[in-house]
């Protein structure tokens, strides 16, 4: 077994397909296909079972994997260490919409003591985080999920993952709306109100659930449009406690955070998310620890 052979491996077990591993690492099907099952010969045990469903990990094969990641996850720190010399360096951080702002504060914090690091920040639907955490493109995310959802096979093979916040659903109004002076909202609140929606996949089955019968203004994947339309009183929008925490609106009094109730409040878990095989730089750790100090302030 060598290293190239352990990538092959994990990036099967990722994709659950040898044909969509074998495009990510630009090998025919059937290049790949032969040197898993020369290793299969190898070690005298077979990793995967392959049928019209799928590449799935056998016991033996789920063996293999967590082995991989560790031997990879080793190899990663040792570069990480010599590269440590370096003048600049590079951080890749992925995050849903709802906590874009506090990753931008925090980066504001981090800068200051980190000004050799060069830091992207990438905003992205729930789904992509993951795969891009899976495929090692971002160093860490920060995210919404459920635990089962990052317990569940292949993610839980490839993902560590930490809560560093519980949070709770919201109506954002802005002053010329009638719930502007509300302590907290309930669906009877909502009943006529335009609502706009940040169009994705987990936000739009979250407003399908709590609110179904809501009239909707209009969905955008732009958090500065949906801010506007509540600046202007055109509408309202479910967000979460924080997502506009700290933001010059909020402070001034243009816009309003106000609580969800039905009946009670609505729980959210949010997570910082790492690749097991990219380890976490002391630069990742670092920004970690700016994050949790905003969420809980």
């Amino acid at each position: 077994m060598n290293l190239e052979q352990i990538k092959y491996v994990l990036e099967v077990s990722k994709e659950g397909s040898i044909t969509k591993a074998a495009e990510r690492l630009h090998l025919s099907p059937s290049a790949l296909s032969q040197s898993i099952s020369q290793l299969e010969k190898e070690l005298g045990v077979i990793i995967f079972s392959r049928s019209r469903k799928g590449t799935v990990p056998t016991l033996e094969g789920k063996k293999i994997i967590n082995r991989g990641n560790e031997i990879l996850s080793s190899f990663d720190k040792m570069y990480q260490e010599l590269s440590m010399n370096k003048e600049e360096k590079h951080l890749k951080i992925g995050c849903s919409p709802s906590i874009t702002y506090i990753v931008y504060d925090a980066f504001l914090l981090f800068n200051k003591d980190h000004s050799n690091v060069k830091v992207e920040i990438i905003e992205l639907d729930q789904e992509e985080i993951l795969q891009k955490l899976i495929h090692g493109d971002i160093d860490l995310a920060f995210s919404p999920f459920s635990e089962e959802e990052l317990n569940g096979p292949p993610t839980s093979d490839f993902i560590d993952y930490k809560l560093i916040y519980t949070g709770y659903a919201c109506v954002c109004a802005g002053r010329e709306s009638s719930l502007y002076i509300k302590d907290f909202v309930t669906l009877e609140d909502l009943k006529g109100e335009k609502m706009v929606v940040y169009s994705s996949k987990r936000s739009n089955d979250f407003n399908n659930q709590y609110l179904p019968n809501a009239s909707l203004l209009f969905t955008t994947n732009n958090i500065e449009v949906l801010k506007r339309a509540l600046l202007d009183g055109h509408a309202s929008s479910l967000v979460y406690n924080f997502t506009f925490k700290n933001h010059p609106d909020v402070k001034k009094g243009r816009l309003a955070i106000i609580p969800f109730m039905n009946p009670g409040k609505i729980l959210s878990y949010f997570w910082v998310i790492t690749n097991k095989n990219k380890g976490v730089s002391s630069e990742a750790e670092e920004f970690q620890k700016r994050i949790i100090k905003l969420l809980n302030e």
